[in-house]
């Protein structure tokens, strides 16, 4: 479910871009953007998905990689993005910073840990998309689509889904909304 005006500027987002993959357009497809959303991808790589977002729209993008020189590099890339060394496993950003989390690799580490770091950084009612082959084959300790569905639920994600996109999907989950969090109680 798309819960923001993102519907009618979604087809621009889609554009292609030379260096992104399928997983990457998985992910910017999936995405409920808005301008001047605050945005983190929690393994960038070399930068190209925030790249092709900062191409299409106004926003506040950070990113976080492996090594301080591959950070470097897509800082320069970017110009002002916030891009930084760490894991997905230690977040370095306060508690609901952000609007959106992509994540277009499969999870290394603990997930549990990695999906409670996402979490806390996301706004009430922003959302996590995280790329999800297409078809049902891994390579040996990743998980499966419908595991990481359990996980996101277990920490409290909502409105979890699997959307197919071309050669891979999405995962999709919303941290609740202030609505939400108020019900629960």
């Amino acid at each position: 479910m798309l819960t923001k005006t993102q519907t009618v500027g979604r087809a621009s987002l889609l554009g292609v871009h030379q260096r992104m993959n399928a997983a990457m357009r998985a992910c910017v497809s999936w995405a409920a953007i808005e301008e001047h959303d605050k945005i983190l991808d929690i393994a960038c790589g070399d930068g190209q998905m925030l790249a092709h977002l900062n191409d299409q729209l106004k926003l506040t993008l950070c990113g976080m990689c492996k090594h301080a020189d591959q950070a470097r590099a897509v800082s320069e890339l970017l110009g002002d993005a916030d891009v930084v060394p760490s894991s997905m496993e230690d977040i370095p950003w306060r508690d609901n910073t952000f609007d959106l989390v992509l994540l277009s690799v499969p999870m290394k580490g603990e997930p549990r840990r990695i999906l409670a770091e996402t979490m806390r950084v996301l706004h009430p009612g922003g959302q996590f998309v995280m790329a999800s082959q297409l078809l049902p084959f891994h390579n040996e300790g990743d998980l499966s689509r419908r595991e990481i569905m359990r996980l996101m639920q277990e920490a409290g994600f909502r409105e979890v889904s699997y959307r197919a996109t071309g050669l891979c999907g999405a995962i999709v989950g919303w941290k609740p909304g202030e609505l939400d969090l108020r019900k629960e109680e």
